[in-house]
């Protein structure tokens, strides 16, 4: 005996039809009529006098239909309160500062139409502060780099890849170079990320590889103030293309460093183990069909493929 089978008996006993009762569990009616048969076989009684339209119940039906309304009863209360739980709540995420002016507006805005109920905080911070907060268990989940290889601790789940790229005033010379090289990039005043971000951290090391020393001018913790600079043409800055946007390349030079720095990945990042409720869950799935949605390839095909073999022999078209 299943509970789906007591079901469906319960709400055939109500409405005195096979049909009906079908309709209201969404079942087919065949699936129905095969759990009150099974009822009846393993109970060894009749049910139902089907001669009688609309059909009764017999005295064992009205016995167990007297006993089995409080389980069914009370079932459909524990899913109400699910349902109601499921649908409210509050959580704490973190994300780049990027991520959260762009990226993240639209889902969160649908996912609050959704579930009004729910309280969310949002908070911007760089990969090392973000890591360090899931880890600890003060944010539920971040929208971030992947965390280092060797951290089992924590869980990641990519949702889409990302380059490195360079921003140049508008005519700035290393537009017109076809062969840009981490020298060429050090002959000028350079605009980084934060010292915390995971970008800064690995494009200081490739120039410590080299034994170089860049003129760093301006450390910025957003990519949209780093592109304001270079567009008064304050210096060269070293970004992400998933903070770029179209119109960008009216706004300044953009080239591709698809030679110098492997791609990257965004996804969600959260603490093994971390209990996450129903509310999590449903933003967590809203959210990451949005973010992959929100990164739109700025690149055409044509530029992708010269990209990619010019990539393979040190070259930057």
């Amino acid at each position: 005996m299943e509970l789906r089978e007591l079901v469906s008996f319960y709400h055939v006993a109500r409405v005195r039809s096979v049909s009906k009762a079908a309709r209201t569990l969404e079942l087919g009616q065949p699936t129905v009529t095969t759990h009150l048969r099974k009822l009846e076989d393993e109970f060894g009684i009749t049910l139902f006098d089907r001669i009688k339209r609309p059909i009764q119940l017999t005295s064992e039906g009205l016995t167990l239909l007297e006993l089995v309304t409080p389980v069914v009863t009370s079932v459909d209360a524990l899913k109400t309160q699910m349902d109601y739980a499921e649908r409210r709540g509050s959580f704490v995420v973190g994300a780049y500062p990027d991520l959260v002016t762009h990226h993240l507006p639209t889902g969160i805005q649908k996912f609050r139409e959704d579930y009004p109920d729910v309280r969310i905080r949002l908070l911007a911070r760089s990969y090392n502060p973000l890591i360090q907060l899931v880890r600890s268990g003060e944010i539920d989940l971040a929208f971030c780099s992947s965390p280092p290889a060797d951290d089992t601790t924590l869980e990641f789940k990519e949702l889409f890849q990302y380059n490195t790229v360079l921003l140049t005033p508008p005519g700035h010379p290393l537009l017109q170079d076809n062969q840009i090289t981490i020298e060429d990039i050090t002959g000028f005043p350079l605009i980084l990320t934060a010292p915390e971000s995971q970008l800064r951290q690995r494009v200081e090391q490739i120039f410590k590889n080299r034994g170089l020393a860049p003129d760093v001018v301006l450390a910025l913790d957003d990519t949209e103030s780093m592109k304001r600079y270079v567009e008064i043409g304050m210096g060269i800055a070293i970004g992400s293309d998933f903070t770029l946007h179209k119109d960008d390349h009216n706004r300044f030079g953009v080239l591709r460093l698809d030679h110098l720095f492997p791609s990257s990945v965004i996804g969600v990042c959260t603490l093994r183990g971390k209990f996450a409720g129903q509310a999590v869950r449903n933003f967590i799935e809203m959210m990451s069909d949005q973010i992959r949605d929100f990164h739109v390839e700025l690149w055409s095909k044509e530029e992708n493929e010269a990209i990619a073999r010019l990539a393979q022999v040190g070259l930057n078209p």
